[in-house]
C-alpha cells in the first residue's frame, strides 16, 4: 500500500478525519461545502482587470535639495491618474560631505521628523519618526527588515557602493568617506496600505487595499515630509548622540551636507467600468492608520507612570510601546517585576504583563519582533514591546477606542529608574474612509 493510499484505507468517516474530509458531495445544502482541492475557487474565480507597478511622485513644493543644518519640509502631491494608492517607499539621499564620518544605525531614517497624508485640507494620518522605526520592527519580513536596517544604517554610499566597515574605530558603525560623500537608503512608510497578509496567497485571496482616488477624484492627495535639523554644534548628525570620546571623526564634515528626498509608490489602474461604478456607490472602507502619544518620564521615579491615551479613537489591534535605547542602557530601567497593564474606563483589560512577555506576543498575532543584532549587541533606536488588543492584527476582535470615554496605560518601571527621557505609544488600527460623491471623508469607526 502507497503512503497516498492510508487516508483512503483508515478513512471510516468519524473522529477528527470524519470531521474534515468526506469521500462523497454534498447531497443537500444541510451538509454544508464540500471543496475540492483539484478544482476549487482559485480556478474559477475571476477578478476584474487592473494593472499595478511602482511610481514616482512628483514634488510640489520644498527643495530638491535641502540643508542637513535645519528643519526642511517638502510636498508630494499624487497624480489623478492613479485609481488606487498603494505602498509608499521615501527615498532618503544625504550627499556632499566631506572627510571620513562615522553613521549609526538608522540614521537615514531618524533624518525623518514625520509624515503627513493630507485629503484635500484634511490630516487623515500623522506618522511620526517613532512609529516609522515601530511599524518597520513589527511588519516588515525579516530579509526586508535586514535590508532596511542596513541602508538606513548607512550601509550604502550615495553610489550605492559599500560603504566601510572595517578598521575602523567602532566596528558597529558605517563611516561615509569623502570619496562617496554620503548615504542613500529608501524607507518603507507603513501609511494606510495593510501589507501583512501571505505573500504567496492563492489567486482567489488576492487583496489591494489603499487609498481609493478613482473613488474621489475631485480632491488632491498630498504627502508632507519633515526633516530634523543635523549638523549643528548642539546637535551633530551621525551619530545622533554625539561622538565617542576614542573617536578621532568631527561632526563638521557634514556642514556642507544635503538631503535629497524622493518618494515612490505603488500605483493600481483599475478597468474603466469599476472606475465609473465606484463613483456612483457610496463606499465605506476600512483602512489601516495610527496614532501617537509620548510621556515623559521624570528621572529618579520609582511609582508606576500613568499615560493618558484618551486620544487614542481607532479600531484598534495593537498598541507598539517604544523606549529609546539610550533610557534602557543608561540605567536600570526595565527589570523583571517591570510590567504594563491597560485601564479602559478604570477597568483592566488583561491585568498587569510583564515586558518580556510582550517582546514574545507579536507572533502571536501575526507580527515580527524583528532586532538589528551586530557583533551579538542590539543596534535598534528603540526597543518594541507590543501590547495586543485583538486575537490577530487588524482583525474582527479589534478593540473601538472611541468608545472608552477614559483609556490609560499605566507602567510599573524599575525602582532603580534614575534617567528621564520619552515613552512612546504607537496605536496601530483602522478607521473607515466614506467614498461618496467623488470625495473622501473619514468616520471614525
Amino acid at each position: 500500500m502507497s503512503g497516498a493510499v492510508a487516508v483512503h484505507a483508515a478513512y471510516n468517516g468519524s473522529g477528527t478525519q470524519g470531521l474534515a474530509v468526506t469521500n462523497k458531495f454534498a447531497s443537500s445544502p444541510a451538509d454544508g461545502d464540500v471543496m475540492s482541492v483539484f478544482y476549487n475557487n482559485n480556478d474559477t474565480t475571476q477578478q476584474l482587470l487592473y494593472g499595478s507597478a511602482f511610481v514616482e511622485i512628483p514634488s510640489s513644493s520644498g527643495s530638491g535639495n535641502n540643508a542637513l543644518t535645519r528643519a526642511n519640509v517638502q510636498v508630494f502631491e499624487v497624480n489623478n491618474d492613479i485609481d488606487c494608492l498603494g505602498n509608499l517607499i521615501l527615498k532618503v539621499l544625504v550627499s556632499g560631505a566631506t572627510g571620513t564620518i562615522p553613521i549609526e544605525p538608522f540614521s537615514a531614517a531618524t533624518i525623518i521628523d514625520r509624515i503627513e497624508f493630507q485629503v484635500g485640507t484634511q490630516i487623515w494620518q500623522t506618522l511620526e519618526k517613532v512609529d516609522i522605526l515601530a511599524l518597520a520592527t513589527t511588519e516588515l519580513p525579516e530579509s526586508a527588515y535586514a535590508d532596511f536596517t542596513f541602508q538606513s544604517s548607512g550601509g550604502y554610499s550615495e553610489t550605492l557602493a559599500l560603504n566601510s566597515v572595517t578598521g575602523v574605530a567602532d566596528p558597529n558603525m558605517y563611516y561615509s568617506t569623502l570619496s562617496n560623500g554620503g548615504i542613500t537608503a529608501y524607507i518603507p512608510l507603513k501609511i494606510l496600505t495593510k501589507t501583512l497578509s501571505p505573500q504567496l496567497e492563492n489567486f482567489s485571496e488576492h487583496l489591494e487595499s489603499g487609498y481609493l482616488m478613482a473613488a474621489a477624484p475631485n480632491q488632491q492627495v498630498k504627502i508632507k515630509v519633515y526633516t530634523s535639523v543635523k549638523g549643528t554644534s548642539s546637535t551633530p548628525p551621525f551619530p545622533q548622540s554625539g561622538l565617542s570620546p576614542n573617536t578621532s571623526f568631527s561632526a563638521s564634515g557634514f556642514s556642507n551636507a544635503t538631503i535629497t528626498l524622493s518618494l515612490f509608490a505603488q500605483q493600481h489602474v483599475m478597468c474603466n467600468e469599476e472606475r465609473v461604478t465606484m463613483l456612483t456607490k457610496s463606499l465605506p472602507r476600512r483602512i489601516k492608520t495610527t496614532q501617537n502619544v509620548q510621556q515623559y518620564v521624570v528621572a529618579a521615579s520609582q511609582g508606576p507612570l500613568s499615560i493618558n491615551l484618551d486620544i487614542f479613537s481607532l479600531y484598534a489591534s495593537h498598541l507598539i510601546i517604544s523606549i529609546p535605547n539610550d533610557l534602557l542602557t543608561a540605567a536600570t530601567f526595565l527589570d523583571n517585576t517591570s510590567t504594563v497593564e491597560l485601564l479602559l474606563n478604570s477597568s483592566s483589560f488583561s491585568g498587569a504583563l510583564p515586558f518580556g512577555l510582550l517582546s514574545i506576543l507579536p507572533s502571536s498575532i501575526g507580527l515580527y519582533n524583528n532586532n538589528y543584532i551586530t557583533n551579538a549587541t542590539s543596534q535598534n533606536s528603540y526597543e518594541v514591546f507590543v501590547f495586543p488588543l485583538a486575537s490577530r492584527a487588524y482583525g474582527g476582535s479589534s478593540v473601538p477606542l472611541n468608545r472608552f470615554d477614559n483609556i490609560s496605560l499605566k507602567i510599573k518601571l524599575s525602582a532603580n529608574t534614575s534617567v528621564s527621557g520619552n515613552i512612546y505609544v504607537t496605536c496601530v488600527g483602522e478607521t473607515t474612509a466614506l467614498y461618496k460623491d467623488g470625495a473622501a471623508s473619514l468616520a471614525m469607526y
